[in-house]
């Protein structure tokens, strides 16, 4: 991280004083500044009150001060980025533990499920990955994205889940996704990259068809986060301790389940309801007397008739 990040918080620092700390020029700090705003870091400034971070910027020490468990033990706070999944992967096959989280504030490549692209503005998202080492059979890896789009909504506090996976706002607009890449080698899961992108602050290049966290009430990105973390390990630990309780849960928020839908797959178009996700997390679907199982590897699309 850049030597002057270390120094800043959400309070407004002069550059004097910045610059006396760092045992340089006010100019260099001035500098420095704009190098940190470049590379996608939220600094703000204000005439006579000097510098500081966007209130909630989900830095280290910030962070720290808020995390309970393990998951962000390890934390890299970056600016601009290819993407977190692609520098988490590097730290996976560097041997990091489970729980380490990349995130950062700008994406130059960020991409969600079937290679869409995630677009993420400085100071606005929470676009960040975590490494998962699972100790669970390979039938059960479906089953992680669920349970991340359920940490999602428990953290948040509001909307519910579109099957697999995103999270929407009560009006039923996209406020978070997730996407999963895991390293199988046969049987045997090496490690599993879960990238989660989530809208906290409305931007100016959000699409009406999302939404924003803080349109639901005031919100710290750093908050959220480290609730998430929280809430990502508790259901991550349920996988293995209480699958189907998880599942249970997951269709108590559930916003696909009770509706007549369309799941366009690479075999095309199914139209049905949506009765129920079975104990594998593929989604039931009933048509015309018929009963289909859909795994979410299938899945292009999913929409609400």
């Amino acid at each position: 991280m850049p030597p002057l990040l270390t120094h800043l918080t959400d309070q407004y620092q002069s550059g004097e004083s910045l610059a006396r700390r760092l045992g340089v020029s006010r100019a260099a700090v001035w500098k420095q500044m704009a190098v940190l705003r470049q590379a996608g870091y939220p600094v703000e400034t204000q005439r006579g009150l000097g510098y500081r971070l966007a209130p909630g910027t989900p830095t280290p020490a910030a962070l720290e001060a808020l995390r309970k468990g393990s998951f962000g033990a390890f934390y890299a706070y970056l600016g601009t980025v290819s993407s977190t999944q692609d520098v988490l992967k590097n730290w996976a096959l560097d041997g990091a533990v489970e729980g380490s989280v990349v995130l950062a504030e700008r994406q130059e490549k960020g991409r969600g499920r079937r290679g869409r692209a995630w677009a993420s503005e400085p100071g606005h998202s929470l676009t960040f990955s975590v490494l998962l080492r699972p100790r669970l059979p390979l039938s059960s890896l479906p089953l992680l994205p669920l349970a991340a789009g359920l940490a999602l909504c428990e953290a948040c506090g509001v909307g519910g889940l579109k099957w697999p996976n995103d999270l929407l706002s009560p009006d039923g607009r996209k406020l978070a996704g997730v996407l999963l890449e895991a390293q199988v080698s046969g049987e045997e899961v090496a490690y599993v990259l879960l990238g989660i992108g989530l809208n906290v602050h409305r931007a100016a290049g959000l699409p009406p068809e999302a939404a924003a966290l803080e349109e639901f009430g005031a919100v710290s990105r750093v908050l959220v986060l480290a609730r998430l973390l929280e809430r990502l390990e508790v259901c991550y630990a349920r996988l293995e301790a209480d699958s189907q309780g998880l599942l249970r849960d997951y269709r108590a928020k559930s916003h696909t389940l009770g509706h007549q839908i369309r799941v366009q797959t690479p075999q095309g178009e199914i139209r049905g309801l949506a009765t129920d996700i079975a104990p594998d997390g593929s989604l039931v679907v009933e048509r015309s007397g018929q009963t289909h199982r859909i795994g979410a590897g299938d899945v292009q699309l999913v929409g609400v008739l």
